[in-house]
């Protein structure tokens, strides 16, 4: 009786925490900065040695390993130009909800991130002397709105280069727009059948679409099976995903997935959906899972979604019957905000993350990012995706300008050409941050870590467990 007083009154606690910590109203889609990253959202071509982290402990049962210092995205020079452009001025289109019920989520790291990087890259000469400007449009992550943001963008003088976006549902409804008028669309919103249909297109990826993502988790998990899989389990793994209910959160259990779950000999049960709110209640859903022999979780949402999950598994004492762990937007610091006092639940949760962390501090992009970040006086708190996503991505679209120019002539600066630019390049750095591929009719990059929740030094860290892995493949069939 005891026990069950006091799982009920975690319940409440948490559910309280949730609903005083996060937006007021459903959102109809995550946003990718966060979704984003950050964007919904790459990781490095091929990993160098370093010294293992000695403040971050290893997982239990995993063995913990350091994000390599630095990394070879493949580069090429581009920091040379053949001719400068004084007084040039090439835009940026960014639309994403600044207003409305996901602006809390997302937050106001991405939009710092773009205009800290664009400051310094201008202050550093520009693109070949041409100063990059931000043209920033409030679309609510409301995919008609993504929509008329995006045909007022295409009609201006000069048309758009590259539009960033962040959701989902602008990645759906602008992927066949972007292919008629060859604008760059650089996606958050990680959705393998707009990336890959049609092939070829101009979505772009700042990050592994959702099923490469699933699958390489599932690949981590059955290869260290024996080193974390809870007590009792047999040699079965059986996996139960959470996705919000909404194109992103059945983004991860593709077709492509679930076939190479079951040549893989692992059995994915049936989506459990999850409602898109602040206040939804999971305990159904994780109930549903635990008596279908659930011994894997995997999380397919963001910000107060991985926080419902990890309250009510921790509320219902199951957290050490299950592997629990999600994509890469699950783990971001608004989780740990959201959970407040209650941060260390979180501990033990894994997350697929395709790019460095703000305590990856001997990797040269993440100090530029601190420095930056510091400089601007942000709190704490705010270091989230976000921030690093955006900052980055100014950085890849000055390095793919430049190349462009350097190919074509500023004269012939235009989607098409940085396209072409891109393919040249083939995987391109995002200020060291993140990569971009576009290598062999890729869309998005193939690569990820797998971190741990941990506590380090008093406060929870998302520490590495494994370096860079090759993730399976899953781009959707032609």
């Amino acid at each position: 009786m005891k026990k069950t007083l006091w799982l009920l009154a975690l319940s409440l606690l948490l559910i309280g925490v949730l609903a005083a910590c996060a937006p007021a109203a459903a959102p109809a889609e995550a946003p990718a900065a966060k979704e984003a990253a950050p964007a919904e959202e790459a990781a490095p071509a091929e990993s160098k040695e370093a010294p293992t982290t000695e403040e971050a402990a290893p997982a239990e049962g995993a063995e913990m390993v350091a994000m390599p210092a630095e990394t070879d995205f493949g580069d090429v020079d581009t920091a040379n130009c053949d001719a400068g452009y004084d007084g040039e001025t090439i835009t940026i289109y960014q639309q994403a909800g600044l207003t409305g019920p996901l602006a809390t989520i997302l937050g106001d790291g991405f939009i710092n991130g773009s205009k800290d990087a664009v400051e310094q890259i201008n202050a550093d000469g520009g693109v070949c002397g041409a100063m990059l400007a931000i043209d920033l449009q409030d679309s609510q992550y409301n995919p008609e709105q993504e929509l008329a943001i995006y045909e007022s963008s295409r009609t201006q003088d000069p048309k758009p280069i590259f539009v960033l976006t962040y959701g989902s549902g602008a990645t759906i409804i602008l992927k066949d727009r972007v292919v008629e008028d060859q604008i760059i669309n650089l996606a958050s919103g990680l959705n393998a059948e707009a990336f890959y249909n049609p092939p070829n297109g101009y979505t772009v990826g700042v990050a592994p679409i959702y099923p490469d993502q699933f699958t390489g988790f599932l690949q981590w998990v059955q290869e260290n099976w024996a080193d974390v899989k809870p007590e009792g389990a047999g040699d079965e793994i059986v996996v139960g995903v959470i996705g919000w209910a909404n194109a992103f959160g059945a983004g991860a259990t593709t077709p492509e997935a679930l076939a190479w779950a079951e040549e893989n000999g692992i059995t994915v049960l049936p989506l459990e959906e999850q409602e898109v709110s602040p206040t939804a209640d999971v305990t159904g859903q994780v109930q549903n899972l635990m008596v279908n022999g659930a011994n894997v979780i995997y999380v397919q949402s963001l910000s107060f979604g991985p926080a419902q999950v990890i309250g009510t598994v921790r509320a219902m004492g199951a957290w050490d019957q299950v592997v629990i762990g999600g994509v890469n937007w699950s783990m971001n610091q608004d989780v740990i905000n959201i959970l407040g006092e209650n941060a260390s639940l979180a501990e033990g949760y894994y997350g697929v993350l395709p790019n460095y962390w703000w305590n990856d501090t001997d990797v040269p992009g993440v100090q530029a990012a601190l420095a930056s970040f510091e400089a601007g006086g942000y709190d704490e708190a705010n270091k989230d995706v976000g921030y690093l996503l955006s900052y980055g991505e100014m950085y890849a679209i000055k390095d793919i300008l430049t190349h462009a120019i350097n190919l074509s002539g500023y004269e012939n600066l235009s989607g098409a050409t940085a396209m072409a630019a891109m393919e040249d390049l083939g995987v391109i750095s995002a200020g060291g941050l993140f990569e971009i591929d576009v290598r062999d009719g890729s869309r998005a990059p193939h690569k990820a870590a797998i971190r741990q929740v941990q506590n380090v030094d008093g406060s929870e860290q998302f520490v590495p467990v494994s370096d860079f892995l090759v993730l399976p493949d899953m781009r959707p069939s032609e």
